[in-house]
């Protein structure tokens, strides 16, 4: 990994740390938008989706991150899971889908996920952020 990758890297670690005690939204919306993708990318190659679901996350948020970030083979895939749920509103309610994920089967999605590698995350959201500055 690069050193702009680590000084990436570890700008994201410091504030994935802020949202435990501060929520989410205590982040600009560009950072909500890397926190969310390179939180879940993590999540989804160490376990899967179904790690993915054990989680608070609506599914639609980390969509719109990916989307943000024009990762939209990586956005199609995360949202086709929803279809492994017996209803895909599932997929938006932390609560009410624990109780499916035994019988969650998300294997080709989360292949996506394995594939794409944390350096390519990691130039997406640079890109993105360069972009945002350019537009101000």
């Amino acid at each position: 990994m690069s050193f702009q990758h680590d000084k990436l890297e570890n700008r994201l670690a410091r504030l994935a740390q802020r949202v435990p005690d501060h929520g989410l939204e205590s982040l600009a919306p560009h950072e909500q938008v890397a926190v969310l993708a390179y939180s879940a990318h993590g999540t989804v190659t160490n376990g899967g989706f179904g790690r993915f679901y054990e989680g608070p996350i609506p599914l639609s948020l980390l969509v719109a991150a990916l989307r943000e970030l024009k990762l939209n083979a990586l956005a199609g895939a995360a949202l086709a899971t929803a279809a492994s749920f017996p209803s895909p509103a599932l997929a938006e309610d932390a609560a009410a889908r624990r109780e499916h994920l035994a019988d969650l089967d998300t294997t080709k999605q989360d292949y996506a996920f394995f594939r794409f590698s944390s350096e390519e995350l990691l130039d997406a959201i640079a890109s993105y952020w360069k972009r945002l500055e350019a537009k101000s």
